[in-house]
């Protein structure tokens, strides 16, 4: 008999570590390499980014990703921004996702970033050469979309305008170096064709905004302010609280809270709210599944938009978008 217990013993151990090995390895598959993702947008701290940070914290818990959410100032130069980049994955980054300040003229930049680690590009598309690897995509609005729905908006508040009467118009273009705010102001224009507007100034991003705004509606007055993304929304809403010129309708595309408040104060018409939570959280979502199974292939991802004034501002959908929880 003892002999038995003998003969069993090291079977009885063996099939232990067998036992052991495969909760070890189960363990592993279920939580996987704690990988870390690196985020860097143009003055991060800003109110506008808030509902997109929100989807980046979430997709983060969800997927167990280390969030590095990069603190940057205002970003216009392309070489800075790459070099901010590298910075990041020489300190650890298994993936990055950026908003480019600049859209042509990039692809060796793009395919020398992509080489090393996975990019999702937001906001706008960039530039790049064919990616045979799926290493880098965009999480952006259909930014054409975007444009006309602004414009659709003009034209439904100025139908009884007569034909003959001009529209003097003010646009606050955004960064016009990013093929999304060309595409915004090609489907603005397309949408307003039949409308008699008259273009009285056009100011595009520069860390000068505030001031061009100012020079340029003092010389040529705008009875119509169209902006073509947040950050001009809240430079032209400033300008016209400052300036008491509350004669003038504002149009345009944006997410932040500032905004809102001015949406509930009437001082803006109509407002375009991009769904930036959802680009946060789709971007470093496909990023986590290309990292934890690298045959994996990033794509192309288009975010929804919504129309909001005042009529609609806090109905349930659009408080969402503004206001997003991170369970």
């Amino acid at each position: 008999m003892n002999e038995d217990k003998e003969f069993l013993r090291p079977i009885v151990v063996a099939t232990l570590i067998v036992i052991m090995f495969c909760l070890v390895m189960l363990t592993k598959g279920i939580n996987p390499e704690n990988y870390k993702i690196s985020v860097i947008v143009s003055n991060s701290s800003e109110g506008r980014w808030v509902p997109f940070k929100a989807g980046l914290e979430q997709a983060a818990k969800d997927n167990g990703i280390e969030l590095d959410y990069v603190y940057t100032d205002y970003i216009d130069n392309i070489q800075e921004e790459v070099s901010l980049i590298n910075s990041r994955i020489s300190q650890g980054a298994d993936g990055v996702i950026a908003e480019f300040c600049l859209s042509e003229g990039i692809h060796e930049i793009v395919s020398s970033i992509s080489a090393r680690v996975p990019v999702e590009f937001v906001v706008t598309t960039v530039e790049a050469d064919a990616d045979v690897r799926g290493n880098h995509a965009t999480v952006a609005p259909d930014n054409y979309a975007v444009g006309r729905a602004i414009g659709n908006e003009l034209v439904i508040d100025l139908k009884n305008r007569s034909e003959e009467e001009s529209i003097k118009v003010g646009m606050v273009s955004g960064n016009q170096k990013q093929f999304g705010m060309q595409q915004r102001l090609k489907g603005f224009m397309d949408a307003t064709e039949n409308l008699n507007l008259e273009i009285v100034w056009n100011v595009s991003e520069s860390r000068y905004t505030d001031e061009d705004i100012e020079k340029s509606d003092a010389k040529n007055p705008a009875e119509v302010i169209v902006c073509l993304d947040n950050d001009s929304m809240e430079k032209a809403v400033d300008y016209c609280s400052k300036a008491n010129t509350e004669n003038k309708s504002i149009y345009g595309s944006g997410c932040s809270e500032k905004l809102v408040y001015y949406i509930d104060s009437g001082m803006i018409d109509s407002m375009i709210l991009t769904n930036d939570f959802s680009m946060g959280y789709q971007s470093l979502s496909d990023l986590a599944l290309k990292l934890q199974n690298r045959t994996s292939v990033l794509e192309d991802r288009e975010i929804s938009f919504s129309v909001v004034n005042k009529d609609n501002l806090f109905g349930e959908d659009n408080q969402q978008i503004l206001f997003p929880i991170v369970r």
